[in-house]
């Protein structure tokens, strides 16, 4: 698994008012034994994600927090304060998306419960005192 975080947000709680997660998850064409993007496929994934944030971060209306490589799969974790809006910005953003089939969901996550998770499993351990 390879995840990338958002470390603005880190030990901060869930931001008031972004209280929907969305998961956007884009299958790989050609992912490698491990379930990782191949060589060819990065920069295809790298503008697909410049042009998906592009789409729904606009003033801030939605905030990538996570990206998470796995099994043939990227997911990439935005937490939104308009899913309604955000819904329609991907549904129009998707089809200049090529390259990669793609499933969404987005739920209320209030206290940014997934976000939570992967901040405290990458937290560095505890100094004994």
């Amino acid at each position: 698994m390879i995840v990338r975080m958002a470390a603005a947000y880190r030990g901060m709680g869930a931001i008031p008012g972004y209280d929907h997660h969305i998961i956007i998850g884009a299958s790989l064409r050609s992912p490698t034994p491990a379930g990782f993007p191949s060589t060819e496929e990065g920069d295809d994934l790298q503008r697909f994600e410049e042009n998906l944030c592009a789409a729904i971060e606009i003033d801030n209306e939605s905030l990538c927090v996570l990206v998470i490589t796995n099994r043939g799969i990227r997911d990439f974790i935005f937490y939104t304060r308009d899913p309604q809006s955000a819904k329609a910005k991907i549904d129009s953003a998707l089809p200049g998306l090529r390259g990669f089939q793609c499933e969404i969901a987005i739920e209320p996550d209030e206290n940014w419960e997934i976000y939570a998770a992967f901040d405290n499993w990458l937290a560095p351990p505890s100094k004994p005192n």
